[in-house]
């Protein structure tokens, strides 16, 4: 049935509304009464005004809109080439299913989102208490009203799942009554290896063997989380939305020239809350609320990244947003890393690079980038070059790249490239307040980059305030021109197994620009912890600074 709907709106679209600049979902047979499925519906307002070729709006009223299951893809709206769109919400609710994040923005141009709430109708996570556990690294946990039973084993086994995973698939700990993450804890998350039924809305989770060091602070009594990220739906439905372009976020955006998110509230997801990478321009987010349903004794806002803004060739703006209890990092911001896959023996200045995970993020090399090249051996950058000629083979997703000189030293096996030209333009990160529970408030890697008067609370759980350290194996790029002041840290600071850092770089010289030291000044709410070479916390300049 809902095959059907989908493919017959998918195209459609009013020939009425021809050079109209707004276009109303209710025009398209949008209810928003809750229950109608209005996923096509508004599918078809969408169509109409990429079609009409005019900068157009797309206008919600203040209802709620079931969007209903698209089962040809993980979003439930394939925002493909769109360009000059505003999709004006006015407050409007967009109810997400089980199987499905609202919004896939690929390739186009100057889209604004502004003024939605995007809900999921069921948790994408089982929340419970723990009512025994046994040496063997085994929890019993009951499951509490109003969150949905875990897969078990014969449903994780009959359709080819892993208990554990990537995008949010884990285990968190929390406090009785989860006012904070257990602490205690030498991990802040817990891998599960298999699930099975114990009896009626009691579960027992068998932890990953070499989780078990963190499994020896839980107790009975500790309230839990564990996400689903896809491992509760059936294997032929996640194959065939495997087949779309995008798999993670309740937004996701790729390839678009300047896009921006204002007025947003987002109260669930199947994976992550935003993502972006690839992106041509600038990418603004003006009060984006990620947060607990209000009303809900949600431990979660979401399973996995609040905000994941990779591979921005642009500038990047954050201001007035609010990020609580993600079931990762508040903020991530960074790009892939390139490896040598090997040289060419015909050309000293070409060479062959694959991306650390060019499938997941999405990532381009153009003519004109600058590659840098960095020795994981010495720890010194070998030389960064301009990219004459590129060519990708998607077979095996490489790219065979012509550099305008060639880079004496290279050894694939210890060099890393980083493309400079998409750790962004600029970056501004202010007056934002993030709450983490595990994990980091910021994760920024960027250059020209400024973070101030923001708010970083890292009191029920977070490991990290401010990191600016490279992801392990991940994103070797060097920060240039980095200005942080005027933040406000709070810290934990019940025992010393549970204080975190404020401020973590892997070493000052990390961060490049002039040669002078940053300055530094307290601003802590709670007593920082012991000065150290990883938790310099507060105000702190490196190069230039930007305006």
């Amino acid at each position: 049935m809902h095959t059907t709907l989908w493919a017959a709106f998918s195209f459609f679209c009013f020939s009425t509304a021809a050079h109209a600049a707004d276009f109303n979902v209710a025009d398209y047979g949008a209810v928003g009464d809750g229950k109608t499925i209005d996923g096509p519906a508004i599918t078809a307002a969408f169509e109409a005004a990429k079609a009409d070729g005019v900068p157009s709006t797309v206008v919600f009223a203040p209802r709620i809109y079931r969007l209903g299951e698209n089962p040809m893809a993980w979003h439930c709206f394939q925002m493909m080439g769109h360009e000059d769109l505003v999709i004006e919400g006015h407050g409007a609710t967009l109810l997400c299913p089980e199987g499905n994040p609202a919004f896939h923005f690929d390739g186009g141009r100057n889209i604004t989102v502004r003024g939605l709430t995007i809900d999921v109708a069921t948790p994408n996570y089982t929340q419970g208490e723990v009512v025994a556990v046994d040496n063997s690294g085994a929890l019993d946990v009951k499951v509490m009203n109003g969150y949905p039973a875990p897969p078990d084993e014969a449903f994780l086994t009959a359709n080819g799942h892993r208990a554990h995973g990537g995008g949010g698939r884990h285990m968190i700990v929390f406090e009785n009554g989860g006012e904070a993450r257990n602490t205690r804890m030498k991990g802040d998350h817990l891998y599960i290896r298999n699930i099975t039924r114990v009896s009626p809305g009691v579960f027992r989770f068998h932890v990953k063997e070499n989780y078990l060091p963190s499994f020896a602070d839980v107790a009975v009594g500790n309230w839990v989380t564990y996400g689903f990220n896809k491992a509760n739906l059936p294997a032929a439905e996640k194959a065939a939305k495997d087949n779309s372009a995008s798999i993670y976020a309740q937004i996701a955006a790729d390839r678009v020239e300047n896009i921006s998110f204002e007025d947003i509230d987002i109260f669930g997801s199947l994976n992550g809350g935003i993502r972006v990478s690839d992106m041509h321009g600038d990418v603004t987010l003006r009060d984006v609320r990620i947060i607990r349903k209000p009303g809900t004794h949600n431990l979660l806002s979401i399973i996995s990244d609040a905000l994941h803004l990779m591979n921005i060739r642009g500038r990047l703006v954050i201001e007035d947003c609010v990020v609580e209890a993600p079931g990762d990092d508040c903020l991530n911001i960074g790009a892939q890393r390139d490896n040598i896959i090997k040289l060419s023996a015909s050309d000293e200045r070409t060479v062959i690079l694959r991306s650390t995970d060019n499938w997941y993020y999405y990532y381009s090399i153009r003519e004109g980038d600058r590659l840098q090249f960095f020795d994981t051996v010495s720890k010194r950058v070998l030389g960064v070059r301009t990219v004459i000629a590129n060519a990708f083979n998607p077979m095996n997703r490489a790219h065979t790249v012509t550099l305008d000189e060639e880079v004496p030293g290279l050894a694939p096996q210890t060099t890393q490239v980083m493309n400079l030209n998409h750790i962004t333009r600029s970056t501004a990160i202010r007056n934002n307040t993030f709450t983490p529970y595990m994990r980091n408030a910021l994760l920024t890697r960027a250059q020209n980059m400024t973070t101030e008067g923001n708010k970083l609370d890292c009191s029920r759980g977070g490991v990290i305030g401010l990191n600016l350290s490279f992801a392990a194996g991940q994103d070797d790029a060097r920060l240039r021109n980095v200005r942080v002041a005027g933040n406000t840290f709070i810290c934990r600071a019940t025992s010393a197994s549970s204080h975190c850092d404020p401020i973590t770089t892997k070493a000052a010289s990390l961060m490049r620009g002039t040669s002078r030291s940053p300055t530094i000044s307290s601003t802590s709410e709670t007593p920082p912890p012991p000065p150290s070479e990883s938790a310099e916390s507060r105000d702190c300049v490196c190069g230039p600074t930007v305006s």
